[in-house]
């Protein structure tokens, strides 16, 4: 066991803060699990000599639960489905009912009639161009939102609003319009090449990949996917030219530290690493975060976490990465994704988890930012906008020879909302597709939510806890994941023994 010393109140809701993935709810179905036992805060406090797992287990499910979900995998493995299902349903209790998008249309005659109407004037209106901005308001944009309001499956309304905020130079307004038409009806792609098109009128190559190549990956069998991956290099390398010439004209993110001795590296130059490629920049940083780190070298555990994120990586969708999963001795209950599918674990959070499941869930959406090249632009985008020096400097201190910390970079920047969207779609459907049951990571969170004492802000590393969980649910329903899956409990428990 991973042991932690004195944890009360302060310590562990420091600890959790530190957790990578966002973590959220505010209505945690497992309250209502038999066996559950609710510590306050003021008990917290008094808590002395437990590892996070025993906090856990006087949180959350008794041994019970698992003991079920065990017996569960036993009929699992023998094909006998229904009976594991059946055993799952009893010991997960059901998530709230979710609501569902009307489903999309094209023709504006769908519309009724009043929409119809105004669908008419809106055009009229942006034709006649009108001058005063309380007209354009009046005429055009006030009209066009009421209209997506009533009709939020008409898909041409989504996109003329973008366009049209585009057309009167507001970038940022254009930009939330289509994303949210996006995050409604993901599968359309008039949609994704509206956003892609004004990401790249932006001059935003990369979001313009990532949006390209999340859609390829989550419709492997769509007649475009190929293409869209294609065009989704072909940004890429824009955005490496980009890059190169902000590297070149400034000298941007030069040496960030020297590493520890005996690291054949030595000081790292971020903007020539970054410059090297993905796959280049993730081995450098992976190197000097190992270099700095207490790392774990049980080759068991290390065996087990391989086989298990190597079988996700081949679901994802970039063969190019050398993909590497490590576990660092933290009691921190983390997990943080370098580029190149660099993946690291501290041990506080494989001592949180229980089943190969969870596991599987928290490895899918680290390798989906990976994937997706979430980390990647992180550092990128700090050196275009000329932060990193600052960002450098306050996550290491301005003390002479400092050792840099490219994982505490890398942890001390939030992903932005949209970007922890990517990576739940895309890991969600590789973590289904595998055979695990699709909660694995939403019960990895909803742990953390009960260790917190409750407290929804103080693990909100990512977006807002509340609406984070509702949206996993949603995707999970929505979609048709199994949560009565392969759950692993007794093979997770061989090699991390509670």
């Amino acid at each position: 066991m991973f042991y932690l010393n004195k944890i009360n109140k302060k310590t562990l809701i420091a600890l959790i803060t530190g957790f990578a993935i966002a973590v959220s709810t505010n209505n945690l179905v497992y309250a209502q699990s038999p066996g559950f036992k609710n510590i306050s805060s003021q008990a917290l406090d008094k808590t002395a000599q437990f590892t996070i797992a025993q906090v856990y287990q006087q949180l959350n499910f008794d041994n019970n639960y698992y003991q079920n979900l065990s017996e569960a995998d036993n009929f699992y493995r023998q094909g006998n489905l229904n009976q594991a299902k059946e055993i799952q349903q009893r010991v997960k209790p059901a998530f709230n009912s979710t609501e569902t998008f009307p489903s999309a249309f094209d023709d504006a005659g769908k519309l009724d009639a009043r929409g119809q109407q105004s669908w008419q004037n809106i055009n009229t209106a942006i034709k006649n161009d009108p001058e005063l901005p309380e007209q354009v308001t009046a005429q055009i944009f006030e009209p066009l939102q009421s209209l997506i309001k009533d009709n939020p499956g008409f898909i041409p309304g989504h996109i003329l609003l973008a366009d049209t905020h585009d057309l009167y130079g507001e970038e940022e307004p254009a930009l939330e319009v289509i994303e949210k038409a996006s995050e409604m009806y993901p599968a359309r792609e008039d949609v994704l090449d509206t956003k892609i098109d004004l990401l790249l009128l932006y001059d935003q190559p990369l979001e313009a990949s990532i949006a390209a190549r999340e859609f390829a990956f989550n419709n492997p069998n769509h007649p475009n996917s190929k293409a869209y991956q294609e065009a989704a290099n072909q940004y890429f390398a824009q955005y490496k030219k980009k890059l190169n010439s902000k590297v070149t004209t400034s000298g941007i993110l030069g040496t960030i530290g020297q590493v520890a001795t005996g690291n054949e590296f030595g000081a790292l130059e971020i903007g020539q690493v970054l410059l090297a490629g993905e796959k280049a920049a993730g081995q450098s940083f992976a190197q000097n975060i190992k270099a700095q780190s207490q790392m774990v070298n049980n080759n068991e555990q290390l065996k087990y976490i391989n086989d298990v994120g190597q079988k996700l990586a081949k679901l994802m969708g970039r063969d190019e990465f050398d993909y590497e999963f490590n576990i660092i001795e933290d009691p921190t209950p983390n997990a943080f994704a370098l580029p190149g599918g660099k993946i690291f674990f501290h041990t506080g959070m494989l001592e949180l988890m229980d089943s190969e499941a969870e596991l599987a869930g928290v490895l899918a959406h680290e390798i989906a930012h990976s994937v997706l090249s979430h980390s990647y632009k992180q550092i990128g985008e700090s050196a275009l906008t000329g932060t990193a020096a600052n960002l450098i400097s306050s996550v290491l201190g301005n003390e002479a020879g400092a050792v840099s910390n490219v994982g505490g970079l890398l942890l001390s920047q939030k992903f932005s909302r949209d970007k922890e969207k990517q990576s739940d779609i895309l890991g969600l459907r590789v973590l289904d597709a595998a055979g695990y049951s699709a909660d694995g990571l939403y019960n990895v969170m909803a742990k953390l939510k009960k260790v917190s004492g409750g407290g929804a802000t103080l693990l909100s590393s990512h977006p807002a806890s509340e609406e984070r969980m509702r949206y996993l649910e949603e995707l999970i329903q929505t979609n048709g994941y199994n949560r009565y899956g392969y759950e692993g409990v007794d093979a997770y428990r061989q090699v991390f023994p509670r």
